[in-house]
Parts: structure tokens; C-alpha cells; sequence
């Protein structure tokens, strides 16, 4: 199937053609035009019955000669201007071409008009055919490269590549995997922004006038949201569309090839730092000004020299390097304390102080720095002992930098001393950059400082999650249960660990428990959505149709205007289905099609009920082969589609999509009730009689299957 395989969106213009590819299909209009000055694509309304009192002369010949050309289907002359109605899905849209010559108005032929709208059609399909993916029908990577090129370098923007690898073991599960992707990115982009595929497993989203600060968000959403659809890898790379390098690249290479080398370069280091990950070009590219980088070396060898000898000391941080932190610090420093103006920034070394000790020197530079510059701007102070857990000498430099960065989420003038909280904020800084590795070791040291700190406990399980490594994700998830600190997120996460797990009975306690406490911060009021529709599918799983039901109608109730609301469809149409409510269930099983048409599960469902429904053979018929065919794999697709065939008379057929599912052990009542009904069907009566008895006798057998099966025997006997 999927060889040959042709997406619908490139066989045929579109309405919203006119509009995406815009720039193009105005390009051609130029070229085969003379003169042409202008060009509009419309959409043009409704015949009005009335019009504005105030309307002039020249706007009603300009309406008027639209609306004729809307209605007749036929091009309007109108002065310089031109209309020419383009038919697209049974509707027009009218091209609006300006500034003709008077000259071209006067002696053009018909003829010449109405070849030019077909000669116009055709190459506006050839156009999207280049611009769109055949298989996919996503945008492609041509359509890509021209829009990076033609685009207006000053506006803001971010490209990403996501890459999203199949664990297949053939190319035909490869593709599958493929277009369940296509299906997963749709929805979580929901036509926000523009989504690309670039061959093999890769994809590129376009966000427009967006910066840095909405990366940050964006990316770990994207990737936890593919992880949690039980994607096997995620890779994403992301660079600024408004690339200059200092080196003067840009003005070398095309913008296109400039923004796609450098995402290209941060998607290589995303796929080196584990299974679900992630990077940001610019923490490549400006690694000199990570708020966390190494210390200058002639800092390292201060730091080296004067502690040489010290079994135990302080080290203090200074943000400001003005003339009033120097005399400060100046003043307080006593015999054997030595200081260093580096960077911006001022360094004083207490020897013999602990903790305490040098939180009370801080506070006193604060009061003397305050005092010599009145109405300044006040400055932080970072603190950093030795000895100090298992920290090294040489890391007292990053701990007063840690514990600086911590003081940025305080009010200003304040003494920080590094500790737990200063790691769990460093870690979450690596956390959004995509390097978990160096998260994970920023919260595992966090907690040999603060061992029952439930945040670092959920941001270190978050991490292992992301790594793929569920048992130590668990284990932290559980004891986080255990702290008073964020217990709500410690139980969501664990819930979805569970569930990623097919722990759906402990996920279900997990999430119900969760939504039973008191909401505290608003950021919980968007994991409650998630949790709930989480909730809902694990229902829907274990046949809580009824409790499905709540959950799904009210949130979807919620979020109807969203994206992402189209995702609930499926499961809607599985719970009415479950509850007898084939009616309700076809709608919601219509929808969910239109939300994702690779949805096996949903085609495979929605052809057993149009069967039962009698809303068609043949198209339940298809349905269900549609639904094996897309999951090949499935033997509960092949026991719902031998149904069908049995139905439809196609017993050689249905006989060979039963032979397997007689061996599954969780599918063996039904199928063998299914044999006995073929073979009843064939007029093979102690074929069917067997077959029937087998059913009944079966210890995996439920009472409806056996009720069935003795209903059969029954009406033999008579």
C-alpha cells in the first residue's frame, strides 16, 4: 500500500492553496501576464442584496465586476484590472490582477483570457505538487529552502528540526511509524505553525516572530508530548531564522542553507545526549557565555593559590565590579583574606569561615556598599564553603555562580548561600537546554545535600524518564510521593510513568489521587488538564466506559476551541461504543477519522459498527481491511475484519484472518466462536457444533461469549 502511496493533498487545488503558496502562484501570474502590477487572490463573499449608500461610482464597478466574475464563472475586464475566476473544490476564487496596460485591455481575445485561467491552474498544481510531500502531505523541504530565502531576514523566528526515528524491523513498519508521526506533530502543532517533512524520519517546524524565551517552552512540551504518544526516540534541533555570524557567513551562503546548517548542527548534538532529547544552536554557539561555563583559568589559578594551604574556607561572590563594591570590600577585608576583581565581578576569600560566618561578612559588604553609593543599584552576593559535601576546591567558583543565579530569582541585595535549591535551578538550566546528562548531575548532587527534596526528586525522575531509565524514574517518582514538597506533580509524573509502563490499574490510583488534592500554584492547572484526558484513555483501556465518559464530555466541553481537542474523539467513540451508544459512537468515530486517517484502531472500529448499524457492507468491508492494512500486526484488527468477511461471504478469506487469532490466548474465546459461526455459515453443521462446544468449554471464555455460543447450540438442536 504505502509503496505507491499518493496523499490526497497533492492531487488537487485547494481554497487554502491560494494562501500558503501564495508568493508562487503570484510569481507565475507575473510571468505569463504583461504589464501586471498587482495581484490579489479573493475569496469572495455572498451576493449582497443591498450595498453601502455611500458606495462611489468606481467601487461599485469593481464589486460588481467580482461578483459577475464569481457568479458567470468568466473573466471581467474593470478599467486597469482584470478578474479571473479560478474553480477550486466546486467553489471560485477570483484572481485580482491590477495596473494592466490599456494597450493589452484593448486587443486581447477571449480565447487569450480563458486559456490563461487553465494555463494558470496547471501551473499552480504543478506548483503545489513540487511544494507539497507525496506520501505525507506535508510541505517539503523545496518549499522550505524557497520560503528561508524569500523571507524578511528582520523578523524574528526559530526553525526546528525534529527527528523521530521508527523502531521498525522492516520498511513497511518504518512507514507506519512514519505516518502515525505525521499524525502526532499535526496535532500538536494544529496549523499554529508551519509543519515540513524532509525525508527520512525528519521534519521541520517554522515558527514566526517567536524568540528564545518561547524555545525554552516549546521544545520540552514537544518532546514530552512524543513520548508520552510512545514514540521510541526524539531528537529536536533548533536555530534563529535571523542568522548573521560575525564571520559574515550569511552574506556567503543562502539564508537557507545558513539557518538549516546551524539547526542541522544543533539537531547532531541533540541525538548524542540520549533517547528523548534536545538542543538550542545558541547554547552551541555562545558556550563562552553559558551562565555556567568553566572559570577564566586566571581565576582557577587565584582560586588554586591562595587556598593551597587552607583546610576550610568561604568564598564569596560579588555581581557588580563598580568602584563602590571594590572600597567595600576593601575595607572589610582583615589580614589573611584576599580579594580579586575579575569579570565584572569581585571575590573575597575568608579563610577558616563556615557557612554562617561568611553569610554575616556578606551582609555587612552589602551595608557598606549601600551606604557609599545611595540609591545604586544593588547588588547580589553569592556564598560557597569548603568542606562541603563532596565538592572539590576547584568548584567553589561555579558554586558562587550557582548560588548568583539562584539570588536572580530573589529580590535584589540579598546574601545566597549555595546549597540544594542552587542545584535544583542550575539543573533545570541544563534540563532546558536538552542536556540531561549534566541535569541529571546537578539534581543527584542537589540531593546529597537535601536527600528528601521533593522537587529535585521529580526534576532528577522527569530526567531518568526522558533517558529511558523507568526504574530509577519510578523510584524517584514514589519517594517524591513520600515529601511534602509538590506532591500533586511527584503523583502526576509517577501516573505517567506508569501508564508509559502499562501499569494502567496503578496509574489510575496515582492520577485519581492527584485530582483529589487541592489545586496551590496555577502552573498545576494545565497538568490537571493532562491528567484527566490521561485518566479518560486509561478508563476507556479497562472498560470504564461510564467513567470515560465524565471525564472525556467535560474536558472535552473545555478545551472544544483548543488545539488538541480533536485527540479525545477516539476515545469518545470508543466509550459510547462500549456503553451500546453505536449511534453517538459512529459521530465521535467520524471525527476522530478526520483528526488522524492512519488511526487503525479507529477504522477498524467505526467498519464493526457500520455493520451492525447496516449503514453499508462494502464500506464497513473496507473499513476494517483499510485498518489491517495499516496494522498488519494487530490480531484483534484481524478477528473484527474476518467478522465482516464472514458477513460479506468471503469465508477463504476470513478463515485465513482467524487462523492466527486462534492462537492468541486473549483472543482465542472470540475467535473460536467466530470459527464455529464460518463454519455454520458454510453448512458445515459438526464443524460448527465442535466449534461452539470448544467455546463453551474454554476457561478463558467470558459469559457473554458463552452465552452466544450456547445460543448457537441451541438453535441447532432445534
Amino acid at each position: 500500500m504505502f509503496g505507491h502511496f499518493q496523499h490526497d493533498a497533492g492531487k488537487g487545488l485547494e481554497k487554502n492553496d491560494f494562501f500558503r503558496f501564495g508568493r508562487e502562484f503570484k510569481r507565475i501570474v507575473q510571468e505569463n501576464v504583461p504589464t501586471v502590477q498587482d495581484i490579489s487572490f479573493l475569496d469572495p463573499p455572498q451576493k449582497q442584496p443591498a450595498v453601502y449608500a455611500d458606495e462611489g461610482q468606481e467601487e461599485r464597478k469593481y464589486r460588481e465586476a467580482l461578483e459577475s466574475c464569481a457568479d458567470q464563472r468568466s473573466p471581467v475586464f474593470a478599467g486597469d484590472m482584470l478578474f479571473l475566476p479560478l474553480p477550486v473544490e466546486e467553489e471560485c476564487i477570483v484572481a485580482q490582477l491590477k495596473g494592466l496596460d490599456e494597450f493589452l485591455v484593448r486587443k486581447v481575445g477571449g480565447d487569450w483570457v480563458d486559456g490563461l485561467c487553465s494555463l494558470l491552474l496547471r501551473e499552480f498544481l504543478l506548483v503545489k505538487r513540487a511544494c507539497i510531500d507525496s506520501l505525507t502531505g506535508l510541505l517539503s523541504s523545496l518549499h522550505l529552502e524557497e520560503y528561508l530565502d524569500s523571507r524578511n531576514q528582520s523578523q524574528g523566528g526559530v526553525l526546528f528540526l525534529v527527528a523521530v526515528y521508527p523502531k521498525a524491523s522492516s520498511s513497511f513498519q518504518a512507514k507506519k511509524y512514519q505516518y502515525h508521526t505525521v499524525s502526532l506533530l499535526k496535532s500538536f502543532v494544529e496549523e499554529r505553525f508551519s509543519l515540513y517533512y524532509l525525508g527520512q524520519s525528519c521534519f521541520a517546524i517554522v515558527c514566526e516572530n517567536c524568540d528564545q524565551g518561547f524555545v525554552s517552552g516549546f521544545v520540552p512540551s514537544l518532546v514530552n508530548y512524543l513520548k508520552k504518544e510512545r514514540c521510541c526516540r526524539v531528537h529536536v534541533g533548533s536555530a534563529a531564522m535571523d542568522c548573521v555570524t560575525e564571520g559574515g557567513a550569511s552574506e556567503i551562503l543562502p539564508p537557507s542553507e545558513e539557518v538549516m546548517k546551524k539547526a542541522w548542527a544543533a539537531l547532531h548534538v541533540a541525538s548524542k545526549r540520549g533517547p528523548f532529547a534536545f538542543c538550542n544552536y545558541t547554547s552551541i554557539e555562545d558556550a563562552e557565555k553559558h551562565p555556567f561555563a568553566l572559570p577564566a583559568p586566571r581565576l582557577s589559578r587565584w582560586l588554586q593559590r591562595t587556598t593551597r594551604r587552607l583546610q576550610s574556607f568561604s568564598l564569596l561572590q560579588v555581581d557588580s565590579g563598580r568602584q563602590a563594591v571594590l572600597d567595600a570590600v576593601a575595607e572589610l577585608a582583615e589580614p589573611g583574606m584576599e580579594y580579586l576583581a575579575d569579570n565584572n565581578s569581585v571575590y573575597l576569600m575568608l579563610p577558616e569561615k563556615e557557612g554562617q560566618g561568611a553569610q554575616k561578612i556578606g551582609e555587612k559588604l552589602l551595608s557598606l556598599q549601600a551606604s557609599r553609593e545611595r540609591g545604586g543599584q544593588a547588588v547580589n552576593v553569592g556564598v560557597s564553603s569548603y568542606p562541603f559535601a563532596d565538592f572539590r576546591k576547584s568548584e567553589l567558583l561555579l558554586n558562587c555562580r550557582k548560588a548568583l543565579f539562584h539570588g536572580t530569582f530573589l529580590e535584589a541585595g540579598v546574601v545566597v548561600i549555595f546549597d540544594a535549591v542552587s542545584l535544583n535551578i542550575s539543573g533545570d538550566v541544563f534540563y532546558g537546554e536538552g542536556d540531561l546528562v549534566r541535569a541529571v548531575k546537578e539534581y543527584r548532587r542537589g540531593l546529597l545535600l537535601g536527600p528528601d527534596n521533593g522537587n529535585l526528586l521529580n526534576s532528577l525522575g522527569v530526567c531518568y524518564a526522558q533517558m529511558n531509565r523507568h526504574k530509577e524514574a519510578v523510584d524517584c517518582f514514589s519517594k517524591a510521593c513520600v515529601s511534602k514538597d509538590d506532591h500533586f506533580m511527584a503523583l502526576y509524573n509517577l501516573g505517567l510513568e506508569q501508564q508509559l509502563q502499562g501499569e494502567n490499574m496503578s496509574a489510575i490510583d496515582s492520577f485519581t489521587e492527584a485530582l483529589a488534592l487541592p489545586m496551590e500554584e496555577e502552573r498545576e492547572e494545565k497538568a490537571r488538564k493532562d491528567m484527566k484526558f490521561q485518566l479518560a484513555v486509561l478508563c476507556t483501556e479497562e472498560a470504564r466506559y461510564t467513567k470515560s465518559l465524565e471525564l472525556l464530555l467535560s474536558w472535552y466541553e473545555a478545551e472544544r476551541d483548543g488545539p488538541g481537542s480533536g485527540k479525545a474523539a477516539r476515545y469518545l467513540g470508543e466509550s459510547y461504543h462500549g456503553i451500546g451508544n453505536h449511534q453517538e459512537a459512529m459521530t465521535w468515530l467520524q471525527r476522530a477519522m478526520r483528526h488522524d486517517e492512519y488511526d487503525a484502531e479507529v477504522l477498524g472500529l467505526l467498519g464493526e459498527i457500520y455493520l451492525r448499524e447496516n449503514e453499508g457492507d462494502d464500506i464497513a468491508l473496507r473499513f476494517c481491511e483499510k485498518s489491517v492494512e495499516l496494522s498488519p500486526d494487530s490480531f484483534s484488527l484481524k478477528l473484527r475484519l474476518a467478522r465482516v468477511q464472514i458477513h460479506c461471504g468471503d469465508f477463504q478469506a476470513a478463515l485465513k484472518n482467524l487462523q492466527p487469532c486462534l492462537r492468541n490466548r486473549k483472543l482465542r474465546p472470540e475467535a473460536l466462536l467466530q470459527r464455529g459461526i464460518l463454519s455454520l455459515e458454510q453448512g458445515d453443521l459438526p464443524a460448527a457444533k465442535k466449534w461452539f462446544a470448544k467455546t463453551v468449554s474454554y476457561t478463558g471464555s467470558n459469559q457473554k461469549t458463552v452465552a452466544q455460543a450456547n445460543q448457537y447450540l441451541r438453535k441447532m438442536k432445534k
